[in-house]
């Protein structure tokens, strides 16, 4: 059913780059339930489905060859879309990232465009209300140690103590059973009483923990949803009011934050938060106190490529919306300068001034970017609330973006920022050593964690994609304390997604994907928390994609957890690896990407990416497929100990 490969590691030799595609792509909505057909029997892409000449074809180069035949930043090549399912590609044009490009087009053009880049046409998605439990599940109560939201906690460890499963414990982890995402994965499940919370295409869901049954199922009606949070509602005062006691909350693709019943599924409200037209809450939110704080990212970016574009006005930033109503407490732009025209970055004469990394003339009005795509986390002793920014669309140098930002909880004003952009001198040096307009390249690439380093002092430590780790001081205004090279990194990461970290270490995914010697891609890093001294480095694991693509990349483009002795580390081959914390010695391999049959059919596994691996009471859950470029795939595995 599951594969375990103790005695396949070896140290990785060298990796062929290939810069193929960047996380949060266009398509890279969900995952699907299966592998795009029209490849050989290696998985290898063959020919289009429609010739150069057809209809087809010609709307691709009206309205997605600008994009996708010249691929940058987050934007997949044209090639990396055949492996994508048929059904996300559809809900892209239709209702996501990529609708505005698609808009006027007739169904019949939608999916003749689909087929043309998938190589199938969309199939219906299955109604999760087909496999409801057979009895209705009791009111969801959160325990103490439920998994309820990204992270698992408000700091941002991703750190459980587990009472049974450690490293001698091991190889009791077996396969307990497998469901199938509806459609494909979005990202990973939450944990709360006896019941998960998952997203998949086209629904949130709430499972039965025990069993995989279906307690309720929320339509999103093609909103693109990633991840859900439970939370409880803070005093009895709501409850007697008649609202639930506990709720699962999320944001989507329009900008609107979501609150549902977390028994029966039933919206208590919805709040827009933010209204551009590309914006996007890639993150669960995070609640504290009876407040949701909301995470905002947008999908401007890859427009940024388009000429005729007027680009760019999207900004990220952080919203406050209260539990019980939903009411916009605050909301902070992360860049606070006025949009305005922007005529030095149309003047190629001026240009010059603002070094070779800076935008090109396309850039017309600004300053914009700075999205926040990974989850907020929480310091309750200060009463902050942290974010990380990533990019600026168009270098002006706008103050926001490349940094971490610490918000007051109650009123929203910026307690402090410190920008992670390193001096003009050594921009200018590794914007020249490497393929990219480097405008990612310098992004925040985590959530800033917030590390107790004694009794007394803390630290906030942050992921980079150009491959630092930093630690800034809450006490003294995010001054910062230290900072490791950590690898290569590049626009898919350095590190990526989420750090974790217990009481002796932070650990480090790298991800570098598209470095260019590839010689730390996909290693493990642990850190000690005073000095970022580099205690251990895992060796590079051989890429074995058991899909047979060409390209088979071993990077870690995801969150790593920590579950008591052990770090559970996920690959873009479709691995899970686990490695004792003390050394970083692997101790166990799970090859994820395959297919597992599951309480509602089949479930596929692909790449392991984002924040896959989830820790509950008695449970390991692993997500397999979500936020998935080459590989996606449709399957939550949930792992036991077998009795001894």
């Amino acid at each position: 059913m599951n594969k375990f490969n103790n005695d396949r590691f070896q140290s990785n030799t060298g990796l062929p780059l290939l810069v193929l595609v960047l996380l949060l792509a266009c398509f890279a909505i969900g995952a699907s339930a299966q592998e795009a057909p029209l490849m050989d029997g290696m998985g290898n892409i063959n020919s289009d489905v429609l010739n150069a000449d057809s209809p087809a074809a010609s709307l691709y180069k009206s309205r997605c060859a600008q994009c996708h035949d010249n691929a940058n930043g987050r934007i997949p090549p044209r090639a990396s879309l055949r492996y994508q399912p048929p059904e996300n590609a559809y809900a892209a044009l239709v209702s996501g990232s990529m609708s505005p490009m698609a808009e006027g087009l007739s169904e019949e053009q939608i999916i003749s465009l689909v087929k043309l880049l998938t190589g199938r046409e969309p199939s219906p998605i299955p109604d999760p209300n087909t496999q409801l439990c057979a009895k209705q599940s009791s009111a969801v109560q959160l325990a103490e140690g439920d998994w309820s939201n990204t992270h698992g906690d408000f700091r941002g460890l991703r750190y459980r103590q587990h009472r049974s499963l450690n490293a001698e414990s091991l190889d009791r982890l077996h396969l307990s059973w497998a469901y199938a995402y509806p459609g494909g994965a979005a990202g990973p499940v939450t944990v709360g009483g006896d019941a998960l919370f998952l997203a998949g295409t086209g629904y949130v869901l709430a499972l039965n923990a025990e069993h995989g049954c279906v307690n309720w199922a929320y339509p999103t009606q093609s909103r693109i949803v990633r991840s859900v949070t439970v939370a409880t509602m803070p005093n009895a005062e709501y409850q007697a009011g008649g609202l639930p006691a506990s709720v699962a909350v999320f944001g989507d693709d329009s900008g609107s934050v979501y609150a549902l019943d977390a028994s029966s599924g039933k919206e208590l409200w919805k709040t827009q938060v933010a209204d551009h037209l590309l914006v996007r809450i890639t993150a669960a939110p995070t609640v504290y106190d009876g407040v949701v704080y909301v995470a905002i990212s947008s999908m401007e970016d890859p427009l940024t490529h388009d000429q005729d574009y007027f680009c760019c006005s999207a900004r990220g930033g952080v919203a406050a919306v209260a539990l019980e109503s939903g009411r916009l407490l605050w909301k902070q732009d992360h860049i606070q300068a006025p949009l305005a025209a922007l005529p030095a970055l149309q003047d190629k004469d001026k240009q010059s001034d603002l070094g070779p990394e800076y935008g090109a003339g396309q850039f017309k009005q600004g300053p914009a970017g700075g999205s926040t795509y990974t989850p907020l986390n929480i310091d309750t002793k200060r009463g902050l609330v942290y974010a990380s920014t990533a990019e600026e669309y168009g270098f002006t140098g706008a103050s926001g973006p490349y940094s971490v930002i610490a918000y007051d909880l109650k009123s929203g004003e910026r307690a402090w920022q410190r920008s992670l952009m390193p001096a003009m001198k050594e921009r200018e040096a590794l914007c020249a050593s490497r393929e990219t307009d480097c405008r990612n390249f310098f992004s925040s690439g985590t959530s800033a964690m917030l590390y107790a380093l004694s009794e007394d002092k803390d630290l906030v430590v942050v992921g980079q994609k150009s491959g630092y780790v930093h630690a800034l001081d809450p006490d003294q205004g995010g001054r910062l304390l230290w900072s490791t090279k950590v690898s290569e990194g590049g626009d898919l990461g350095g590190v990526m997604y989420s750090l974790a970290a217990d009481a002796d270490k932070i650990y480090v995914p790298i991800s570098d994907i598209d470095s260019p010697e590839g010689k730390f891609t996909g290693t493990l890093v642990a850190l000690q928390p005073a000095t970022g001294e580099i205690v251990w480095r895992t060796a590079a694991p051989e890429p074995a994609c058991n899909w047979g693509s060409d390209y088979c990349i071993a990077g870690q483009v995801a969150a790593v957890t920590v579950v008591s002795d052990m770090v559970f580390a996920s690959f873009w081959d479709g691995y899970v690896r686990v490695y004792a914390s003390s050394d970083g010695r692997l101790l166990r391999e799970i090859d994820t990407a395959l297919e597992h049959p599951a309480v509602n059919g089949v479930a596929r596994g692909g790449q392991v990416s984002g924040y896959p691996v989830v820790v509950g009471q008695d449970a390991l859950y692993i997500t397999s497929g979500a936020s998935s470029i080459m590989k996606a795939g449709n399957a939550l595995l949930v792992y036991r100990l077998n009795d001894k």
